[in-house]
């Protein structure tokens, strides 16, 4: 065996089939936790589909918001995509919609999914007329990106005993799934702003109130879906850490049977 000292104390290195069993029991818990996820996105589709009875009134009202909210000025366009299935074929399924701030335009279905068109008119908002929800746009990408570098710091091997001297990588090892949950935060808190806002927007288009009604329930489940990113990514991240500490640090040899 690999045997290694630290600050008087003897460790026995772990080894690389115990290793790869920390290895898969990670990855598996990682997606154990994450599941629920697919769950979340099937949920709001399922709400969605059930609005597009009242399809006709959220796309009336929707293109009415475009107008009173000011976006249309700004240059904002709405694009159905079910004219250009062959470019949007998710969106044009009524599965999916988006605001493109490079081009300031909402691609979305609107003759099966009008009803998510409010809360990307939100986002179109908070990317041309809020100085804070621009930023928190802006961390999307970089949020994402440090979380998944954060997954690569969960996976990492522990070659140094536990009660060794820090290094900063360490302290990122071991608080990797905060530090995932914090970056994914901003998309989440920008996400939750956007669905607000469409909201005002659709009561300001005169939508009926039991439609509104119907609408904070499609948008909740749909937030649903960025909040478990972030609060299930940090888990899940922060579980990965956890067993491959168990089953890669070097394990503290307490009696000298080592020795014989």
């Amino acid at each position: 065996m690999t045997i290694s000292y630290y600050n008087g104390n003897v460790y026995q290195k772990r080894s690389e089939l115990t290793q790869m069993e920390g290895f898969i029991l990670a990855s598996l818990a990682s997606g154990a936790i994450l599941s629920p996820l697919a769950l979340a996105g099937k949920s709001f589709e399922k709400a969605a589909l059930k609005e597009q009875v009242n399809n006709t009134q959220y796309k009336d009202a929707l293109l009415k918001s475009l107008e009173i909210s000011g976006l249309k000025d700004k240059g904002v366009e709405i694009i159905p995509a079910q004219h250009f299935s062959h470019i949007y074929p998710i969106e044009a399924a009524g599965k999916n919609a988006f605001y493109n701030g490079t081009t300031k335009k909402v691609v979305i279905n609107t003759e099966k999914m009008a009803v998510a068109g409010f809360h990307e008119l939100g986002h179109a908002i908070n990317h041309l007329m809020s100085k804070s929800g621009k930023f928190l746009q802006k961390m999307r990408w970089p949020g994402y990106a440090i979380a998944g570098l954060m997954e690569y710091f969960a996976i990492f091997s522990r070659t140094k005993p536990k009660e060794a001297q820090k290094s900063p990588t360490d302290y990122i090892e071991d608080n990797c799934g905060k530090i995932a949950f914090i970056a994914m935060l901003p998309t989440a808190i920008e996400e939750a702003i956007a669905s607000r806002k469409g909201i005002q927007l659709a009561k300001k288009a005169g939508v009926d109130d039991h439609l509104i009604k119907n609408m904070k329930k499609v948008l909740k489940k749909a937030w649903l879906t960025y909040a478990g990113k972030a609060v299930l990514g940090g888990l899940a991240v922060g579980a990965s850490r956890m067993i491959m500490d168990k089953f890669t640090r070097p394990k503290k040899i307490e009696d000298d049977s080592w020795l014989f």
